[in-house]
């Protein structure tokens, strides 16, 4: 138990200590091949979704600290635009980029995971309710939050 408690404690030291430079998430369901996205343009203009990772500014993440918590940003909308979770409506818990305010869907909490990965819930969703992708149907690979499982979809990496 301690080692698993030491590795847990290492991770959150690192997601801190890189919290500040952009890097891709991915997840372990379809591995660095596959990043986190932004959409420019059409019908899901910022929602973020998986895509063939490249050297693209959408796929370029910043984790900020903000107290406990922390903002997702990108370098393609910069950093007054942040990852929040879309309240109600055809796109209910969906995820996109939208202007930072003091909005608890907006406030991400990175949970460590044994494996080095880690689980993203919001505060205005709360603990139980995970990012994770989209597999198949006309939303295929976006970004949302459901019920927290043991998904590979809702495991997250930085590189």
């Amino acid at each position: 138990m301690k080692a698993i408690s030491a590795a847990l404690v290492a991770t959150v030291l690192a997601l801190t200590a890189q919290a500040a430079s952009a890097e891709h998430l991915y997840t372990s369901w379809k591995g660095p091949g596959q990043s986190l996205d932004i959409y420019n343009g059409g019908k899901y203009n910022n929602y973020a979704h998986l895509a063939p990772t490249g050297n693209f500014s959408g796929q370029a993440w910043t984790i900020t600290p903000s107290g406990s918590w922390y903002r997702l940003t990108t370098a393609f909308r910069g950093p007054d635009m942040c990852l929040d979770v879309v309240n109600g409506g055809s796109m209910n818990n969906f995820v996109h980029l939208t202007p930072c305010g003091n909005y608890t869907g907006q406030f991400w909490h990175l949970t460590p995971a044994a494996d080095g990965s880690f689980r993203m819930t919001t505060q205005f969703r709360g603990p139980d309710m995970c990012l994770d992708i989209v597999n198949g149907g006309s939303e295929n690979f976006m970004a949302h939050l459901v019920k927290c499982g043991e998904f590979s979809g809702q495991f997250w990496h930085k590189g």
